[in-house]
């Protein structure tokens, strides 16, 4: 079955994003910024693997790495990431929440969390480069504050993380959460940090194939505390009616194991 998800999609700002997805749900795309900084950065995320129809739209997250792939000379915005949680209807139409960390200070941005919402049309049917495609399929592990288990006992989740890529800053790993074990994979910051900043962004993207929803972990790393906070996002199939359903979120803080 063809995806509508395949294609290249535009937002309000004029950014394009451009997806192909997996027979099980992954997806790996580009994304092409004409706001803040401009550049072309990679994307990966889960979605139902089901086209939207009348009464239950298409959930998603994705993941994005705010450091370009291009030539272009990296900058205090190159440090961040974001993740989106929304669906996509049966009209045509994406609706995200982004949800942005950012770990340094950079133009008007302190370091925090800045939620946006976004709406996405179709504007083609072209298919991405995937310049990241081989990641998935390897099992490498580059050192990294990341590597590791981190824990919440409160929320009895576990994490298992492993850098794969250094200049992508590419993760892949393992969540368990809910009596189910969600493969995930997503970015961390590899850039050198500067001016005594102890704060490395990071966002995964899963599939909770129990209850079919899409899951993200956005958040950061304190490196001097062994601490990963995050917000949990899950993506709800709603009805046009429900959409108010569509992304709900909570926080964790995950300590690292010995």
């Amino acid at each position: 079955m063809s995806l509508i998800l395949n294609g290249t999609w535009e937002n309000s700002y004029g950014s394009t994003m451009t997806l192909e997805v997996g027979s099980d749900g992954l997806i790996l795309g580009e994304y092409g910024s004409h706001t803040g900084s401009t550049g072309t950065y990679i994307v990966v995320g889960y979605c139902r693997p089901i086209n939207p129809v009348q009464d239950a739209s298409q959930p998603l997250v994705l993941s994005i790495y705010w450091r370009s792939t291009g030539d272009e000379e990296p900058d205090e915005g190159s440090h961040w990431v974001s993740t989106y949680c929304g669906q996509l209807d049966s009209t045509g139409q994406m609706t995200v929440m982004n949800s942005l960390v950012t770990t340094t200070q950079y133009q008007n941005f302190e370091p925090g969390d800045y939620i946006d919402k976004l709406v996405f049309t179709k504007s083609s049917s072209a298919l991405p480069t995937n310049h990241i495609k081989h990641l998935t399929q390897q099992d490498t592990e580059v050192a990294n504050p990341i590597n590791g288990i981190w824990q919440s006992t409160e929320q009895r989740v576990e994490l298992a993380l492993a850098l794969q890529d250094q200049r992508y800053g590419f993760v892949s790993g393992w969540l368990s959460y809910n009596h189910e074990r969600v493969k995930v994979y997503g970015f961390t910051d590899t850039l050198p940090q500067q001016h005594n900043n102890i704060l490395q962004s990071v966002s995964l993207s899963g599939y909770m194939m129990n209850t079919g929803q899409p899951i993200s972990l956005v958040g950061r790393i304190d490196q001097d505390a062994d601490v990963l906070a995050v917000s949990r996002w899950l993506a709800n199939s709603t009805s046009a009616d429900d959409a108010f359903f569509q992304a709900s979120s909570m926080n964790w803080q995950l300590v690292k194991q010995s």
